[in-house]
């Protein structure tokens, strides 16, 4: 039992599963923010579209990521020959939930975000060796359009005020995933090199990094935040998300020391989200 258990969290950690979650995290909280309710169909859908795109990243680059993921790599090692079956089953679920919902806008929301993220490891990985931090924004702008994904499926119509609304997520949540990757570009500086990619920690190291994430984070958390609820554009509510920054402090502080679970934590950010979301929600009935 102990061994199943360990094996479990295990997949959940290195599996990408937060990851994916952090991401049905981001439509569950823009919903919250519009006051969408939202059903199984696209939360199931957003985890599907997420969860082959990083299984196809980490099958890409498992020799590589032994040189700083080791604990990872092993764990994949597991069931390595499977991957390729995992990703191709995935991507089938995928297509046959978005035929059985049956909304064209959403089926081409989600496929392009998949066939975009299923390329990134193949061709724009690479344009970071040419453009610094690209990876970084390339990541950050498919956790943003998640942002959107309840208004396109549900084709909600939205107010000029609703809209600068969702802008306003959209930036806060841009802006915090490329901080997110950052902080885990710390983590791969010795793959990154030596595929020759222009990096944050490698053009101006680890420590000088998180002393910039540190500053950075709180800085954009809390005016983002603080303007738009002062501009009526977040309700009160959405001030929750300021937890978020002992959160991330936490997490830098334990990169900090060596620790690998801090980058764990920082990669699971908008899974606490949801969890923030989910806990308001409960005390507030």
């Amino acid at each position: 039992m102990k061994k199943l258990f360990n094996l479990i969290w295990k997949e959940f950690i290195y599996g990408g599963h937060s990851q994916c979650l952090g991401a049905v995290g981001i439509v569950y909280i823009s919903s919250f923010l519009l006051d969408i309710k939202v059903d199984s169909g696209i939360l199931l859908a957003t985890y599907l579209i997420f969860y082959p795109i990083y299984i196809n990243d980490r099958f890409k680059w498992i020799q590589l990521d032994r040189l700083t993921n080791p604990e990872r790599t092993k764990h994949f090692e597991t069931y390595l020959s499977l991957m390729p079956k995992l990703i191709l089953l995935s991507i089938l679920f995928l297509l046959i939930l978005l035929i059985y919902i049956g909304n064209f806008k959403f089926s081409i929301f989600a496929l392009l975000l998949l066939i975009f993220g299923l390329l990134y490891p193949l061709y724009f990985k690479n344009l970071t060796k040419q453009i610094i931090a690209f990876k970084d924004f390339y990541v950050a702008m498919f956790f943003t359009a998640i942002a959107a994904a309840s208004v396109i499926y549900y084709s909600y119509p939205l107010s000029t005020l609703m809209t600068v609304s969702l802008v306003g997520l959209m930036l806060l949540v841009f802006l915090k995933t490329v901080l997110m990757q950052i902080l885990l570009d710390c983590k791969d500086i010795e793959s990154d090199k030596s595929l020759g990619l222009l990096t944050i920690p490698l053009l101006i190291g680890k420590e000088k990094t998180l002393s910039f994430l540190k500053i950075s984070n709180a800085s954009i958390t809390t005016l983002i935040l603080l303007i738009a609820v002062f501009f009526r554009l977040f309700p009160i509510r959405m001030l929750i998300l300021l937890f978020t920054i002992p959160f991330n402090f936490y997490s830098y502080n334990l990169t900090q020391k060596g620790n690998y679970f801090g980058y764990l934590l920082g990669s699971g950010e908008f899974l606490f989200w949801l969890i923030l979301v989910l806990f308001f929600k409960i005390i507030a009935l």
